[in-house]
């Protein structure tokens, strides 16, 4: 899929997300998001016990698994 299409798809999104977001992105459960944090398949930060997901992370992730 190319860069621009996957872009605005996710336009209404904030620059940086939430767990329940990524889920919605992905289309994936709470579950699969923690693991894919835990494991760093997607790189993200904490803010207290809150995980913070930059959006151009998530793109990323969804490059390397389309290229697999």
């Amino acid at each position: 899929m190319p860069k621009k299409s996957v872009r605005q798809m996710f336009r209404k999104y904030p620059d940086v997300v939430t767990i329940p977001q990524v889920c919605e992105m992905l289309g994936v459960s709470e579950r699969t998001v923690y693991r894919l944090l835990v494991t760093n398949q997607i790189k993200h930060f904490k803010v207290g016990r809150a995980y913070r997901i930059p959006k151009v992370n998530v793109f990323a992730f969804m490059e390397s698994e389309c290229r697999g």
